[in-house]
């Protein structure tokens, strides 16, 4: 058991290292997170996202248990470790952590995604196609040039 908690702690780790740096620290927080704790909320909070869109309702059922788990990981009442986590949501260790790399992943894409939309890459707003005769009314145009000369 000692080797599967070390296993999943490295895990965690590798899963939360440079999650929160010192100027990301969020001001004013009055709940005392680790910077653990907070990433297991996050994707506790993606899991029972992703729960609702899931169409295999056991997975969906196992997935919001385990989030609502990692929301409260390390809370008063909450998991404190893998063992309780597995205990509170009947869920074994090795899908517990394919439930974490995934979470982790649709978490990783969403920020890509946000973080090319702000620079740019996404945002189609910036030229306006519309704004610029189309075809037929550059062929009118040419037309009524045509037609000025003879």
């Amino acid at each position: 058991m000692k080797n599967l908690m070390e296993e999943f702690e490295a895990a965690l780790d590798k899963i939360t290292a440079g999650v929160l740096s010192d100027e990301q620290q969020v001001e004013g927080d009055n709940f005392d997170l680790t910077p653990q704790q907070r990433k297991l909320a996050n994707l506790g909070r993606v899991l029972m996202d992703l729960a609702v869109s899931t169409k295999d309702d056991n997975l969906s059922n196992v997935m919001a248990k385990v989030g609502n788990e990692l929301t409260n990981f390390g809370a008063t009442f909450g998991p404190k470790s893998l063992g309780d986590l597995v205990k509170k949501t009947g869920t074994s260790q090795v899908i517990i952590q394919k439930l974490l790399q995934h979470a982790d992943a649709v978490a990783n894409h969403k920020a890509a995604l946000a973080n090319d939309h702000e620079d740019g890459g996404l945002d189609d707003t910036d030229s306006d196609e519309f704004a610029e005769p189309d075809d037929a009314a550059m062929a009118a145009q040419a037309n009524r040039a045509m037609r000025a000369k003879r």
